[in-house]
């Protein structure tokens, strides 16, 4: 049971380190929790973190069941070994081109009504279609069944919700906003680097 779990976990790291990266890049999730955070409350941009956190769980689980269907020698988890690796390669490799494009600085939006920000922020999540094709090609990419695909969901919220509640909680503060606005672009590039480097060694296996 204890190596059972041990494997578990093991094969589960790369996953919680490629996702980490992914969730920290700028996209639609990113853009709802800033929102929130510069227009509304704390706690208000808090739910929003916690509305996408629930969504991509959400998707996760989805995605895990449809991949659970699957044959595990079958030919669309070979497929994925390399999807997963592709993916991360491209993600990272748009957050560098991204980054080199935009301007420095914060924007500020107009705000959302208060009560909208939990579902904006869940259906936001749940409808993100390059976060529904990584879970797709990594879920397929582990090859395996039951207790690692619930830990997988877990991992997907603990992860979600620990960075976007931090990110609410720093972006809330005036002195991070502006160090954000000053160094987002070089932030972008090590985190795409680091996708890319990443996806190629999955590509490499």
């Amino acid at each position: 049971m204890f190596e059972t779990g041990h494997a578990v976990v093991a094969g589960l790291l790369p996953f919680a380190i490629s996702y980490a990266l992914v969730a920290m890049l700028p996209g639609a999730n990113f853009a709802v929790v800033t929102q929130a955070a510069l227009t509304a409350s704390r706690a208000t941009a808090l739910s929003a973190a916690a509305g996408i956190a629930l969504g991509a769980s959400s998707l996760a689980a989805m995605v895990a069941t449809g991949a659970a269907a699957l044959p595990v020698a079958g030919v669309a988890h070979q497929v994925a070994a390399s999807l997963y690796g592709a993916m991360l390669v491209f993600i990272g490799w748009n957050s560098m081109r991204r980054a080199l494009s935009i301007k420095v600085g914060v924007n500020e939006p107009k705000p959302f009504p208060i009560t909208r920000y939990f579902r904006v922020g869940f259906v936001t999540a749940v409808a993100n279609p390059a976060t529904a094709l990584f879970f797709a090609s990594s879920t397929l990419n582990l090859g395996t069944r039951g207790e690692t695909y619930i830990s997988l969901v877990l991992l997907v919220f603990g992860i979600a919700i620990a960075w976007f509640g931090l990110l609410v909680l720093c972006m809330s503060q005036p002195a991070i906003r502006r160090l954000y606005g000053r160094f987002r672009r070089h932030a972008d590039i090590v985190l795409g680097g680091a996708l890319v480097v990443l996806g190629a060694a999955a590509l490499g296996r």
